[in-house]
């Protein structure tokens, strides 16, 4: 089994934050392999960003861990005040921390939101114990996030860390819940005789009201688990959707060994907390797996051996940054600040590599994902969107700015 959940050698702990921010070397520029494309800057300022969506054209929201806040973006412009304020835990990795716009907004001009809830009204860090990690559903009133209902009450303890908490409409139409196993030893983390399914370490399906859809793998079973499109988790800060296939990839975060990229089929069980990495490569094998029926496991289409921390996840479904980038899958890690890009093959169930080292799907040192890197000097990813002008946008904890990648402006001759 691999080693104790806490104490990891590189893991991506929020508690870390302040430390690195209070340590953190001069700003170090962000540079791009492809010399026709630029990174600029378009805000800065933000305190702790974790996520964000557009809610328009050159308008953004975007939340803040620690303090609860939900700021405005408009016009490249940082709004003075929060459109949303609420009462986080902010210990380690709870705070707020993901934001999904319903498919059919502004028609339905609902905005959801995964956070901490803390248990006394004011922003928190540790004690009390908060109320739970909730999501809630919000309407956008053209300046303000309100009209509050809850849609999703899941646990927080013991934790503090391995909350997950991104949260995305898939092209279905459903909304999607990740949650980490918050150090919990149970069946849904691969230990049979563990407590009984408890919503944590795994990815919910649910209908934008938070009811399950009766088309989920496990409905069947009926309690908690109908709720669920995959288990065996251990945390993960990305989820993004092919759009070209329509089905859902997903990071994870290993302890000192084996971050992962996983295509996850419906009734997926990822393997934590027997496997991390590719089974061949673990002690434990998948006869060690809770089972439950209508689930598989799958190795991960690609890992880091060494642990880089990825987090969001986006398709490039536009030719804004060339034709050739089109549809490919974008990946930005924490510890580094690198964006990663990964080419997908014909079937769009795996990825190209041109290093024959890569073939068994492990970057086993820097030298094996060098291919992979697309840009670095980030400074902290914790998110990444295309926007609706089809550039790539990047959220910098670190920095507390937005970036967007575009091309270099084409130099036309004097006349």
């Amino acid at each position: 089994m691999k080693g104790a959940v806490l104490g990891n050698k590189i893991t991506l702990l929020w508690v870390s934050i302040i430390w690195l921010l209070a340590v953190a070397p001069l700003a170090v520029a962000q540079t791009l392999r492809d010399p026709g494309l630029q990174v600029s800057e378009v805000v800065a300022g933000l305190s702790l960003p974790t996520t964000m969506a557009f809610i328009g054209p050159d308008d953004i929201i975007v939340l803040q861990k620690d303090d609860g806040k939900v700021r405005r973006v408009l016009g490249g412009g940082l709004q003075p005040e929060p459109v949303l304020d609420v009462a986080v835990d902010n210990a380690s990795e709870r705070g707020l921390l993901g934001i999904a716009i319903h498919p059919e907004f502004p028609a339905t001009p609902f905005v959801y939101l995964f956070y901490t809830e803390s248990s006394t009204g004011d922003d928190t860090s540790g004690f009390p114990d908060p109320l739970g990690n909730r999501v809630y559903r919000f309407t956008w009133d053209g300046s303000a996030l309100i009209d509050q209902t809850l849609v999703l009450d899941l646990p927080v303890t013991p934790g503090p860390n391995h909350d997950g908490g991104i949260i995305a409409f898939g092209p279905d139409g459903k909304l999607y819940v990740v949650i980490g196993d918050l150090n919990r030893e149970g069946q849904l983390q691969n230990f049979p005789d563990g407590p009984p399914p408890d919503d944590t370490g795994v990815i919910l399906r649910l209908n934008d009201d938070g009811t399950a859809p009766d088309d989920n793998p496990f409905f069947a079973e009926g309690g908690n688990l109908e709720k669920y499109y995959a288990y065996g988790i251990r945390n993960s800060f990305g989820m993004a959707f092919d759009p070209v296939t329509g089905k859902l990839w997903a990071s994870e975060n290993g302890p000192d060994t084996f971050d992962e990229i996983n295509l996850v089929e419906p009734g997926f069980n990822s393997g934590w907390k027997q496997i991390m990495g590719p089974d061949e490569r673990d002690p434990q094998g998948i006869e060690d797996l809770f089972h439950v029926p209508g689930s598989q496991y799958s190795d991960p289409e690609f890992s880091w051996f060494t642990t880089v921390a990825p987090t969001g996840m986006v398709f490039l479904d536009s030719t804004q940054l060339g034709d050739q980038y089109e549809n490919d899958l974008f990946v930005g890690d924490f510890n580094q600040g690198i964006l990663y890009r990964f080419k997908l093959n014909a079937t769009r169930d795996g990825f190209l590599f041109d290093n024959p080292d890569l073939a068994d799907l492990v970057a086993d040192s820097e030298a094996e994902f060098e291919e992979l890197i697309f840009g670095t000097g980030f400074g902290g990813i914790t998110d990444l969107k295309v926007g609706p002008d089809g550039l790539l946008y990047l959220l910098s904890i670190i920095e507390g700015k937005i970036f967007v990648i575009s091309p270099v402006p084409v130099q036309l001759p004097e006349t």
